[in-house]
């Protein structure tokens, strides 16, 4: 037991727990037989600590316990009155006899209600960090509870994106399969039945010559009377009978299996090519601002019907409607194409790997701008230059050089030059596309 539970259950008279407890209306608890001798022996119901009076000669309630206690105002266990003050020395609540004696006579007291009120600012004002990082936090597994559901809707999407090409390669194999199965059949089937007639215009042939030489060889055979009556007419039919060219094996009779085996793999694959494109620049959709939309492929942009609920990652641009490639280049010379056709707004560019991506990112961006139909070049140190073109291209030309710092764009079509930056580029760079117009495909 705590020092004030064992004060609670203590009989002020004779110092010990109570036995048979009883409190009076003053709440001070005492033996029922220790209350009855004093009363006996004083001749007056009083409370033998305050000296208050009691109505009753048996008070009715026999305990009160700690916990009822403490639904009521805690009074001063040394000297049973309220606690008024607060000691701000010793962090300890006082009643006006505690505050009156000389323990805290130097000590700065003050009413409870003043002291707890500046305590409470006290509480609060530590209390609001905590409360601040509590929101935070909120926040944040919030966005980690969306970017898990985002996830998995990731995989999925893939998965069904990766299911799809690869059956859309299948169906090109098993039609190229089938392709080269049926002319393996066709040419078959034409050699088999040329082959079939040359075999029986030899074999009809073979049956007119036999029987010819059956008869003669059966007159060779025949006496020698006999033979001179019939040798006539047996010279006849043997020099009658028609003698066709000598029988040959035709050329290109066999199968061309070279023709259906050799680089089989690499003719098929050849042909594959014209089914399938190469993007020098794939886009990365975690790094796409929540309004628009990327092509399955990941080379095209649109805007997006209405705002989309995607997890605010830090890879992800939230002010402008742009998205990055997914590859950075450090080194080397690179060129992609952009195919902007009658896009009314679009910027193309470059972004560096070290500028962030939240709110405005100008400073790490060089670019070619079309809006309003006007050209206009924009760069970290530029905030915005006119460009004068011959015609609105439908397809431009982005070409970085990172070593020599240059960045140029180009009509594809005609290969009109129409703006070159010429920096030192120190970050890595990405390629850069915003629209907020009709979409950009790579």
């Amino acid at each position: 037991m705590s020092s004030r539970s064992e004060a609670n259950l203590s009989c002020p008279i004779c110092q010990n727990i109570s036995k048979d407890p009883f409190v009076l209306s003053c709440n001070h608890s005492f033996c029922k037989d220790c209350l009855r001798s004093y009363w006996a022996e004083k001749h007056h119901r009083v409370c033998p600590v305050c000296k208050r009076k009691s109505s009753k000669e048996l008070p009715g309630v026999h305990f009160v316990s700690e916990k009822s206690q403490q639904s009521k105002d805690p009074v001063c266990n040394l000297h049973s009155e309220k606690f008024s003050f607060f000691c701000e020395d010793d962090q300890q609540l006082l009643c006006s006899v505690c505050r009156d004696s000389g323990t805290h006579q130097d000590h700065t007291v003050k009413a409870t209600a003043e002291a707890a009120q500046e305590h409470k600012k006290t509480l609060k004002a530590s209390l609001k960090p905590l409360q601040t990082k509590l929101r935070l936090v909120h926040q944040v597994k919030g966005s980690c509870d969306q970017t898990a559901e985002h996830i998995k809707a990731q995989a999925e999407g893939t998965v069904r994106t990766i299911k799809e090409e690869f059956r859309r390669l299948h169906r090109f194999l098993e039609e190229e399969e089938e392709l080269r199965l049926a002319s393996l059949r066709e040419e078959e089937e034409q050699k088999s039945r040329r082959m079939k007639q040359q075999i029986e215009a030899l074999s009809k042939e073979i049956s007119a010559l036999s029987e010819t030489v059956r008869a003669a060889e059966k007159q060779l055979r025949a006496p020698d009377v006999s033979f001179l009556e019939s040798f006539k007419a047996a010279a006849e039919r043997v020099q009658q009978q028609h003698l066709p060219d000598d029988p040959q094996l035709p050329s290109g009779a066999l199968i061309d299996v070279a023709k259906h085996l050799g680089n089989l793999s690499f003719n098929v694959w050849t042909q594959m090519k014209d089914m399938v494109s190469y993007s020098p620049v794939i886009l990365d959709p975690n790094t796409a601002h929540p309004d628009l939309v990327l092509t399955e492929d990941l080379t095209g942009v649109r805007q997006a019907e209405k705002k989309q609920e995607l997890p605010d990652n830090p890879e992800r641009i939230d002010h402008f409607f742009s998205v990055v490639g997914s590859e950075a280049f450090d080194s080397g010379s690179h060129s992609w194409e952009v195919e902007v056709r009658d896009n009314s707004a679009y910027v193309l560019g470059v972004l560096t790997d070290s500028n962030q991506r939240k709110g405005i990112i100008w400073p790490g961006l060089w670019r070619l701008m079309f809006c309003g139909g006007e050209y206009k070049t924009l760069s970290p140190l530029d905030t915005g230059s006119d460009v004068k073109v011959t015609k609105n291209p439908e397809k431009i030309r982005v070409q970085l050089d990172w070593d020599k710092g240059r960045l140029s764009f180009f009509d594809s079509d005609t290969n009109e030059h129409i703006h070159t930056f010429t920096n030192t580029f120190t970050d890595k760079l990405f390629p850069y596309i915003s629209t907020w117009s009709a979409g950009l495909t790579l």
